[in-house]
């Protein structure tokens, strides 16, 4: 248990013993249809998402994924990973979707994304912590997603929360 004013808080619902333990890594292929669709449901005109010869004009060697991409890629190796017969990051972490809320959430890029690139997602779990005298519980979810030539692309971190007063 962890303690917050002097008191002792409530354990609540989260798997903690998930804390510094890593999921089976999944690959996901990035795919120019889905980097269309998405550039075009947000709105985003710039041909280099839609146009490979535009790409390559820009000196891409395909078309680039928008940032905010990471999180179709990311819902896209959940479901490689439970194809797999791997449990999700919820279920390892014993999310209950009645209480859950959605905290703070960041991804720092290290290089950009293009259709083609094969993607290794890396999923692990941080801290854990109580706040609130115990109503709320707070869990860490870390992501790391690299390509097996050119290095990390992408780190990101969440923290997820069961609000559980």
């Amino acid at each position: 248990m962890s303690e917050e004013n002097g008191k002792n808080a409530i354990t609540g619902i989260f798997n903690r013993n998930m804390a510094g333990k890593s999921l089976p890594p999944v690959e996901i292929e990035v795919e120019r249809g889905r980097i269309r669709f998405f550039a075009q449901v947000l709105g985003i005109t710039d041909p280099v998402h839609f146009d490979v010869e535009a790409a390559n004009a820009a000196g891409y060697p395909d078309l680039i994924a928008p940032p905010s991409f990471m999180m179709v890629m990311e819902a896209l190796a959940e479901g490689e990973r439970q194809q797999l017969g791997h449990e999700s990051w919820y279920t390892a972490l014993n999310c209950d979707f009645r209480h859950l809320l959605h905290g703070v959430e960041a991804y720092h890029y290290h290089a950009p994304v293009f259709a083609g690139d094969k993607l290794g997602f890396i999923t692990s779990f941080g801290t854990f912590a109580d706040k609130k005298g115990g109503s709320l519980e707070l869990a860490e979810v870390i992501l790391r997603v690299e390509h097996a030539e050119r290095g990390l692309f992408v780190d990101g971190n969440r923290i997820v929360i069961h609000r559980l007063g």
